[in-house]
């Protein structure tokens, strides 16, 4: 399956994922799920993965990028839109943002399933 990070943290290398299949959003956590070399996924990287889901929670597997053009302001750009156009997605996280490539406004026409947050910080 294809999708988009939407947030990331390297650190704690936590990173979530909306889907093409417009699901629930997929989370992904450590090193061992994340296949590909190089850095850990960013926020706007287009991404190939496999998820599985247990409980509530959807799980991304075995993923790597596909794409590096790099969307870093992806968080801005949905927190900043419209409510009446805006998708049913919560920025947890944001980061300094430049142009968004014309893939990322067709992506974000798309209505992703909603997630909630943990007290923790974490998305679920």
């Amino acid at each position: 399956m294809i999708g988009v990070v939407v947030w990331s943290s390297g650190s704690r290398e936590k990173a979530i994922i909306w889907c093409e299949d417009q699901a629930t959003l997929a989370y992904l956590q450590g090193q061992a799920n994340f296949v590909g070399p190089g850095e850990w996924p960013q926020p706007g990287d287009l991404v190939e993965l496999d998820t599985r889901t247990v409980g509530n929670l959807r799980h991304a597997l075995s993923v790597s990028i596909l794409s590096e053009q790099r969307c870093p302001q992806l968080p801005q750009l949905l927190a900043e839109t419209p409510p009446a156009a805006r998708p049913t997605l919560r920025v947890v996280a944001g980061q300094d943002c430049g142009a968004a490539p014309p893939a990322v406004h067709k992506a974000m026409g798309l209505r992703p399933a909603a997630y909630q947050q943990s007290r923790s910080g974490a998305a679920r």
